[in-house]
């Protein structure tokens, strides 16, 4: 893939003051999206239903007054967040935990390229080569939270990457909002916890917007997300899942469809962006 190199000299200065700022980072697309003041948005890859919803709203509510959404292209939250930017013509930064010769995970690519396709970011502080591992994660927050002004978590398990990712904010003196989590949800354990703690309850989008006065005098842009047009073979999957979410096997049931034909009209329908599968096998529509 054809990247270039930013050196530690032509960081935005709230990159280079953190603690273990990277000595370079290679990026593909807008690098003027790092001197913009963006907004994080991040949460669990075992996203729920309630999460989705929250996530589809945040991310276009924030869009709509031209704020750049950074997030990390993991499964869940992350696809969600830079996805519904793109929907709404909105700019996003993805920050990557391996090199460009292997995105991860496999499955975004489509992602990568409609990020850089839309004039997004994308960026690393790994090599080409390096492959994505569990210690790469964790420190590739640091610079989720750096170039952003403050920090959206959605859902979080109570020990979770995401809960990391906030304390690194609180660490980089940026602001961390929370969405309550439901109390009977695995994922709402650790926002609640973070709540605790001095996260900002969040439940609209003017609980972020009044603490940023650049953001609070951005007038919202009076539109709406692109109409989809739904190829008429999708259009029996596409408006199911448009009532709730479901697995595969009651997607085939109630549709009285054929597997093999059933796997084959979603496998191209997530191709399109039109689907996502979160990690339990439920199928959810994009946005």
């Amino acid at each position: 893939m054809d990247y270039k190199i930013l050196t530690k000299e032509e960081f935005p200065e709230k990159l280079k003051r953190i603690k273990n700022s990277p000595e370079k980072l290679y990026y593909i697309g807008n690098k003027n999206l790092l001197y913009e003041e963006s907004f994080a948005i991040v949460g669990s890859r075992r996203i729920s239903e309630y999460g989705i919803k929250n996530c589809e709203n945040f991310t276009k509510e924030l869009v709509l007054r031209n704020i750049p959404i950074v997030s990390g292209m993991a499964i869940g939250t992350d696809s969600i967040a830079h996805k519904t930017s793109l929907e709404y013509g909105g700019k996003t930064i993805a920050v990557l935990g391996s090199g460009f010769e292997n995105i991860y995970p496999e499955s975004n690519l489509e992602l990568f390229n409609k990020i850089i396709e839309n004039k997004g970011l994308i960026i690393t502080e790994y090599e080409k080569n390096i492959k994505p591992n569990k210690e790469n994660f964790p420190k590739r927050n640091r610079i989720i939270t750096a170039i952003s002004e403050g920090v959206l978590v959605i859902e979080a398990a109570y020990r979770s990457g995401t809960s990391i990712t906030a304390r690194l904010a609180i660490e980089q003196g940026k602001k961390v909002f929370a969405i309550p989590g439901k109390l009977d949800s695995t994922v709402g354990m650790g926002v609640n916890r973070l709540i605790k703690e001095g996260a900002i309850l969040t439940t609209t989008v003017e609980d972020i917007l009044e603490n940023y006065n650049n953001f609070k005098i951005r007038i919202r842009k009076n539109v709406s997300c692109k109409k989809m047009h739904i190829k008429k073979e999708y259009r029996k999957i596409y408006y199911l899942l448009k009532k709730e979410p479901k697995y595969l096997e009651e997607i085939v049931n109630e549709l009285n469809l054929e597997l093999f034909n059933c796997i084959h009209l979603i496998a191209q329908m997530q191709l399109e962006d039109l689907v996502f599968q979160d990690i339990s096998g439920r199928y959810y529509i994009v946005s």
